[in-house]
């Protein structure tokens, strides 16, 4: 690197700085570490403010209620990706609106009779409302399904979670009964037909009997001719005895019924076979219904289609019995007329014959067996169908439900949410985030120099001393009236403050070997940047080496070093170069070094250029001839034009820039400036410099170094 201050080519030795140097992580953790003051205001603040927002929260529990799927499909063909098909659509059945609107109205959401008249818009938000409280998930590769429920009641939870299931098993139930009912309902029509068909065959096959008169059912199966060879007297006895027979089993039957006998003395008087198949359908019904009402509610709708499966059979029983009993009556009635038939035949003077037989011939006993042929298919067909009935209700009873509830939830006893665990985990994950968030944000908005690698990069001109900041704690250790830092540098002369001023006043001394420097102008870029500070400090450092110094305060506007040594004076620099006072009468003595200063009077400013004229010149050349190092304190060179005099009039200029607070820009037109106006630019002395934000290209890196300093 080329430093051109004036007329002169300084070459000092280039830096080649690595990529990690940049934007590696010890670039990363340097400016984390300048920036850790407000990244941990920051990081605290985020972490608070949401464990604050997490924790005022309402309280939500969670209950889960578990249900597990048997598809039939699937437990048949041993297809795992039928069932988990099976198993995925039973989780969209379970996620349906209409199953949650029949949620909402078991917990009490809304009432079933609110549905009439309530809008399209009400229904979808109590949808909503138990969407988002409802979770339903698969457990993993089972068949086990998880509905989970959140509530601000624990109670709630268990209700909603409970409810749901409840509903969804109370739902298929209905829909298997339902289904049944149908089938139940077609086959009972059927049935109602079918008997209508027999009784109305076998009474037209009874009356043809009688109207053809012939003889009865067993009777009718004798040869004609044995009932030929009967004489009437016989055949009228016969026929008696047939309808006393008849009549007895009609009043049994009668008698059984009226009396409220049980379905067994029922079947058995009537010889139905049809009824002892209702009977014993009726005695499964009646302990299938013992057992569901043991077992759920009377508004179950298991119970329910128990009850009304029992009707419908009590019904066809009820039937049965009807049709048993015309049947009987409808003999009784046939006996009783072939009884009379015969009575009437008996006085003829023909030899005795069955009238019925001799009337109707072979013809009409052929029509008749058709008749009762008829009727016996027909009594077959409705035996078939009542037998299917039968089945149909056998296979109701074993064709359960695919799901069932694998366990009801539990009441919760903590709340899932607010969850200070896991608010913690969260409130420090974003609280880091944010810090480290905010640390880049002000690195990349941060424009100011920082360390001496910064210096080289972006100004152009080394850090010839890194200058440390003085911390609060060390500075109330000093007696009240040194509490400034050319105080602290007497008072801690082995300080690391003080080797870094050390080093500035080596490297201005040093830096020709073949003129040393005499006059160094000390300057900044923007004003409270420490110039003045520095200025004091140098002298009185380089006056404890034993060097001859003299500070000229030629900060016309600020007199601030007339403040640093507290001193008040009427005679001043500008008194010298207007003639009207000796420099050396004007000169005062630094009370805690041997340096001298040269201040600016109290009432002292004037519009003049004075630092442009002869005065001033032959001023310089006089304090050459009696010091070994006079300091110019000048003004900032970007706020006032009279330093940019000055600096050409020294012998090397040395910026003062303030770590963490001069701009780059800044310091970098304070440069050029100095440079134009012929000035000699040895470097910057970068001021309160913190040790954690120095590099090794610093003049002095204090972290590592810090055993030498008897303070920091």
């Amino acid at each position: 690197m080329n430093i051109r201050p004036g007329s002169e080519t300084v070459t000092s030795v280039p830096t080649r700085r690595s990529f990690a140097d940049v934007v590696g992580l010890s670039a990363v953790a340097r400016g984390l570490r300048r920036r850790w003051k407000v990244m941990l205001l920051v990081g605290l603040v985020s972490a608070g403010g949401f464990l604050l927002h997490a924790m005022s929260g309402p309280r939500t529990y969670t209950a889960a209620s578990l249900l597990i799927i048997t598809p039939r499909q699937a437990a048949q063909e041993s297809n795992a990706s039928t069932a988990s098909t099976a198993v995925d659509s039973e989780i969209e059945l379970l996620r349906s609106a209409a199953l949650m609107n029949d949620v909402a109205e078991a917990v009490g959401l809304r009432r079933t009779g609110d549905e009439v008249g309530r809008s399209n818009a009400a229904t979808a938000d109590v949808v909503n409302i138990v969407a988002r409280a409802i979770t339903i998930k698969r457990r993993g590769a089972t068949n086990v399904i998880e509905i989970s429920a959140r509530a601000s009641n624990n109670l709630r939870a268990q209700q909603l979670a409970n409810s749901y299931a409840d509903v969804y098993i109370a739902n298929q139930l209905r829909a298997h009964v339902d289904t049944s009912q149908q089938a139940s309902s077609w086959l009972a029509r059927r049935l109602a037909e079918l008997r209508e068909a027999v009784e109305t065959k076998e009474a037209a096959a009874e009356t043809f009997r009688v109207q053809a008169h012939l003889p009865a059912d067993d009777a009718a199966a004798a040869p004609a001719a044995e009932l030929q060879s009967n004489d009437p007297q016989s055949q009228v006895q016969l026929a008696r005895a047939d309808l006393d027979e008849r009549q007895a089993r009609a009043r049994r039957l009668q008698d059984a019924v009226s009396s409220g006998a049980s379905l067994d003395a029922i079947a058995a008087a009537a010889g139905s076979d049809t009824l002892n198949g209702l009977r014993d359908r009726m005695a499964d019904i009646a302990r299938r219904q013992a057992d569901l009402e043991n077992r759920y509610l009377p508004s179950h709708p298991a119970v329910i289609a128990i009850r009304e499966e029992r009707q419908s059979v009590e019904d066809q029983v009820q039937h049965e019995i009807q049709r048993a009993t015309g049947a009987l009556n409808g003999q009784v009635a046939g006996a009783r007329a072939r009884l009379q038939t015969l009575q009437r035949a008996v006085p003829a003077p023909a030899p005795p014959q069955p009238a019925g037989v001799a009337a109707a011939g072979p013809d009409a006993m052929a029509h008749y067996r058709d008749l009762q042929r008829e009727a016996a298919i027909a009594r077959q067909v409705y035996e078939t169908y009542l037998q299917r009935n039968q089945d149909m209700a056998d296979i109701n009873q074993l064709n359960i439900p695919d799901t069932r509830v694998l366990a009801y939830a539990p009441a919760p006893t903590s709340p899932t949410s607010p969850n200070l665990l896991l608010a913690l985990e969260l409130a420090g994950a974003l609280g880091l985030f944010m810090a480290i968030l905010t640390g880049f944000c002000f690195e990349a908005a941060d424009q100011s120099v920082k360390n001496g690698d910064e210096l080289e990069e972006r100004i152009g001109y080394p850090a010839i001393a890194s200058i440390p900041t003085i911390s609060t704690r060390m500075m109330r250790m000093m007696p009240p009236a040194e509490r400034h830092p050319s105080g602290y540098l007497i008072g801690r002369p082995m300080s690391a403050f003080a080797e870094a001023l050390r080093v500035l006043r080596t490297v201005i001394v040093y830096s020709k070997l073949e003129k040393p420097a005499q006059v160094v102008a000390v300057t900044s870029a923007l004003p409270g940047e420490g110039k003045t500070t520095i200025s004091m400090c140098l002298a009185r450092i380089s006056a404890m080496s034993g060097q001859r110094v003299c500070v000229v305060d030629c900060d016309l506007r600020m007199q601030s070093i007339n403040d640093v040594i507290d001193i008040e004076t009427d005679v001043g620099i500008l008194q010298v170069l207007a003639g009207e006072a000796p420099w050396r009468s004007a000169i005062v003595n630094d009370p805690n070094s041997d340096a001298h200063v040269l201040p600016v009077a109290t009432a002292g400013f004037t519009p003049r250029d004075v630092f442009g004229s002869d005065a001033m010149a032959r001023l310089i050349e006089e304090l050459r001839g009696v010091y070994d190092l006079v300091i110019l304190d000048c003004a900032p060179i970007l706020a006032v034009a009279e330093t940019r005099i000055l600096v050409k009039q020294a012998d090397t200029t040395v910026l003062v820039a303030r770590s963490g607070r001069t701009p780059v820009k800044a310091l970098r037109a304070a440069a050029q400036h100095t440079v134009l106006a012929k000035g000699n630019v040895l470097g910057v002395a970068l001021n309160c410099v913190l040790p954690h934000w120095q590099t090794y290209s610093d003049s002095l890196y204090f972290g590592q170094a810090k055993s030498y300093y008897s303070v920091g």
